[in-house]
């Protein structure tokens, strides 16, 4: 090992990543933070978590919202190249991709309920991402960071068009 880089290496302090150096700014949880903690102490509650996100609010549910202004509503209406349908939650548009074998969400919402984007650029982005998975009863605690990281992004949409973020 170069003996330079090893040195600066062990100059680094816990507060910094390993990857720049760059100080970094500790946050405090957020709700996808405890939502993560809740279903890794509870794993038998993912799918009902999944399956009605409202209802299980502060118990995970917040993970698996609906890619629309209001993340509990299963009714967020989509407008895209003449169709119209209805917002899905992650695992609904990626599985659109996979299982429904669609290629762009107008063909989704065409054919099929609840697999749309209210930010249609999104769809894609979403449909694509091999890290989510396509059936949700393949949802493990290992794949909750991606939803959140997701929701995190949505919900930035969210704000950035003047809609409610809980």
């Amino acid at each position: 090992m170069n003996q330079d880089w090893n040195n600066e290496m062990t100059k680094m302090t816990n507060d910094q990543t390993c990857w720049s150096g760059i100080e970094v700014e500790p946050r405090k949880p957020d709700k996808y933070d405890l939502a993560i903690d809740y279903l890794t102490r509870n794993p038998d509650m993912i799918q009902n978590a999944w399956g009605d996100p409202k209802e299980y609010e502060g118990r995970g549910g917040e993970l698996f919202g609906f890619v629309g202004p209001d993340w509990a509503s299963n009714d967020n209406k989509v407008r895209y190249d003449g169709e119209i349908g209805t917002c899905g939650c992650l695992q609904q548009i990626r599985a659109a991709k996979v299982n429904g074998n669609y290629e762009n969400m107008a063909e989704a919402i065409g054919c099929d309920t609840m697999v749309g984007s209210y930010w249609p650029r999104l769809w894609d982005k979403i449909a694509n991402d091999r890290n989510l998975p396509y059936d949700e009863g393949d949802i493990t605690v290992e794949d909750l960071p991606v939803f959140a990281n997701w929701q995190r992004e949505i919900d930035a949409l969210r704000i950035a068009d003047g809609f409610e973020v809980a």
